[in-house]
């Protein structure tokens, strides 16, 4: 697995660029570079990204740029190592699944979350680092068997005046992507549902009211940043097993609130032009939405009224946005 790399004025138009990272024999990712994410610090845009090794199943490793072009990798990947595990109380016994690191800025520090599983239950496990090489583990920020044995794609980011953590989820079958906002103070995050919950006399809640905004079954791995124009942008992967591993890459959509303070996401507005009220592939009728393909159904969902919709239409893939964005439908078509 390696890292592909394109460039963008417009978010439509994309040019090609040498291969970003590659399997290295030197390093702890000889059986590949995984998911992970970047940021801009000190002049160098630097990669975070799951290192898989023979030694060690699943590591973090760093690469850096300085022209955003030729990436040269951390002399001292990898930079981190799965922690030892609260239940093993210190004993040499780790988190077994280890992956998609996730860094941003905080206050002056830097944060990473990581995508973790351990006894078949989903963790997002959070640290801190002063310079991006040496990392603290700070926690688990999540843990939650009802999301499976493992939380992928982990992302915590602004959006106004609250937080909003997006994670990838085994359970929540067929949409797996899930979104909870709260309050994060750099060590823990405080969710929007607890203070219902206490109200409830409940206590403190267990587990994040999740959204659910994505509801095709082929969105998966989302990633996100912030733009120049301070927008929080999302793309992801577009996977059919159906359809034998056909890939493509998400539009870009921006995240946002509505007027309700109800999360919605919409394609960016350089991409919003190419989309149409009819397609051939979309229809509603008898109260159901349906994609179809030569007259074989692919996709239904009950409505009580019918949907106002914005289809994107690409080869072989749909993108439905429902509602001004409050429910989107991502899927190959052929």
């Amino acid at each position: 697995m390696h890292w592909g790399h394109c460039v963008s004025s417009d978010l439509i138009m994309w040019e090609e660029m040498p291969t970003a990272l590659s399997p290295d024999c030197d390093y702890e990712d000889l059986l590949g570079c995984m998911s992970g994410s970047a940021i801009v610090a000190d002049g160098k845009l630097w990669l975070f990204y799951t290192s898989v090794s023979r030694g060690y199943s699943e590591t973090v490793s760093a690469a850096y740029s300085d022209d955003a072009v030729n990436f040269t990798k951390y002399p001292g990947n990898p930079v981190l190592y799965p922690p030892a595990t609260v239940s093993c109380a210190g004993n040499e016994c780790h988190y077994s699944k280890f992956r998609d690191p996730y860094v941003f800025a905080f206050e002056g520090e830097y944060r990473m979350l990581v995508g973790a599983g351990d006894s078949n239950v989903a963790k997002v496990l959070l640290f801190r680092s002063g310079n991006l090489t040496d990392w603290e583990f700070l926690g688990e920020l999540i843990s939650d068997a009802g999301l499976g044995s493992v939380a992928e794609s982990p992302a915590i980011f602004r959006l106004e005046d609250r937080w909003v953590l997006m994670l990838q989820s085994e359970r929540h079958l067929p949409s797996r992507i899930l979104f909870a906002t709260g309050y994060f103070d750099g060590t823990k995050m405080r969710f929007d549902s607890e203070p219902e919950c206490s109200r409830n006399g409940a206590g403190s809640c267990s587990d994040p009211d999740y959204k659910v905004i994505e509801t095709g079954e082929e969105f998966l791995k989302p990633v996100s940043f912030e733009d120049s124009l301070g927008r929080r942008l999302i793309t992801g992967w577009l996977y059919s097993s159906r359809l034998g591993g056909s890939s493509a890459m998400a539009c870009f959509r921006e995240l946002s609130f509505d007027l309700d303070n109800l999360l919605i996401m919409l394609p960016a507005d350089e991409i919003i032009g190419f989309g149409v009220d009819e397609s051939r592939f979309v229809s509603y009728s008898d109260g159901r939405l349906r994609v179809s393909y030569e007259g074989r159904t692919i996709f239904s969902e009950a409505f009580a009224y019918e949907p106002q919709l914005t289809v994107l239409e690409d080869v072989g893939t749909v993108e439905i946005f429902i509602n001004g964005g409050h429910e989107v439908i991502s899927l190959f078509v052929c």
